[in-house]
């Protein structure tokens, strides 16, 4: 079996406060930071959107592969995507290589924190409310049933989310 590194993967639905979150721990605990969606679009040269228009099946592919490279690494924080946790590669493997986190948040929390991110692809259509239930009710158990730990985002701060990270993974 793979040894655990000392890792931290953050994982839950968008306006979980994930890349956020992820950056602060990570400046807080002496870590490497990596936002997967950044990663993918460094990568592909190209924005998350854009690689969207040829479909969804060919970006989750490109998001598995970037993952699976990343996660090798040792002492990195990632921020991982929405939809990551629909690999079954990487629900295998991310709890093999560090410690996975849910950023648990409630749609009602996710809808409050949209307006700046209305770009997203998944959101592209008219009623934001019915997407994030439907990718709710798909991706829940799956963040629950890979994590190691769950932290609600909802009606918390930064410092206080972070603060019950810390105190969860001991470091």
């Amino acid at each position: 079996m793979i040894s655990k590194n000392r890792n931290i993967f953050l994982v839950g639905p968008m306006f979980s406060g994930k890349t956020t979150i992820g950056f602060h721990l990570a400046k807080k605990l002496n870590m490497l930071f990596f936002d997967s969606d950044y990663e993918i679009q460094n990568f592909t040269k190209t924005s998350i959107s854009r690689i969207f228009i040829n479909g969804e099946k060919i970006f989750r592919k490109i998001e598995e592969n970037v993952v699976l490279n990343l996660i090798e690494r040792n002492n990195i924080l990632l921020s991982t995507g929405g939809g990551t946790v629909e690999s079954k590669i990487v629900l295998k493997y991310l709890p093999l290589y560090g410690k996975v986190i849910y950023l648990k948040t409630s749609v009602k929390s996710q809808l409050l924190r949209i307006n700046s991110y209305i770009n997203r692809p998944l959101l592209k259509l008219n009623n934001p409310k019915i997407i994030l239930e439907y990718l709710s009710s798909k991706r829940n158990y799956l963040y629950e049933a890979i994590s190691d730990f769950v932290v609600s985002t909802d009606k918390k701060n930064i410092n206080d989310i972070i603060n019950d990270i810390i105190k969860l993974i001991n470091l």
